[in-house]
């Protein structure tokens, strides 16, 4: 069981067509092409969209976890539970929405978790945890940002 689960939301706006921005954001396998964190991202199996799509990563710190598609909304976003999360998380769902706006895409995250080790996991997660993942959730969507307003 996980106590206190966490939600943390970030978002951004996009100055760059909404096919751009989806483009992006429908090469799952490739994510590493705009998250600044992340050193190599690839599909896993052969499967490139929709529920049930995976994909493996390396983060910059040198850990590897996969993501396994949850929900998928063509042309708005996704769901996702990451597999076997970084210690010392637990359950973690993230979610990825796009919004065009006619002149730019609002395009926000969500990621829901829950620690381990009971209150010290819940002391570790307000004292340090929630800055980091806060601070990738920023460096993401900057990432998207970045990525899709040079393709435009």
């Amino acid at each position: 069981m996980f106590l206190a689960m966490r939600t943390l939301i970030e978002s951004t706006n996009i100055e760059a067509p909404a096919s751009i921005v989806w483009n992006a954001l429908n090469d799952f396998g490739d994510v590493a092409a705009w998250a600044p964190y992340m050193r190599i991202s690839h599909l896993v199996g052969e499967q490139e969209s929709g529920i049930g799509t995976r994909r493996a990563m390396q983060h910059e710190l040198g850990f590897r976890f996969e993501e396994c598609v949850t929900l998928w909304l063509d042309g708005e976003g996704y769901d996702f539970d990451v597999v076997k999360a970084p210690w010392p998380m637990g359950a973690v769902t993230e979610s990825w929405r796009m919004d065009d706006n006619g002149t730019t895409v609002t395009v926000t995250t969500r990621v829901h978790y829950g620690m381990k080790f009971g209150p010290l996991g819940v002391l570790f997660d307000w004292l340090l945890l929630r800055f980091i993942v806060r601070r990738e959730m920023r460096s993401g969507v900057r990432g998207l940002e970045e990525y899709a307003e040079r393709k435009a």
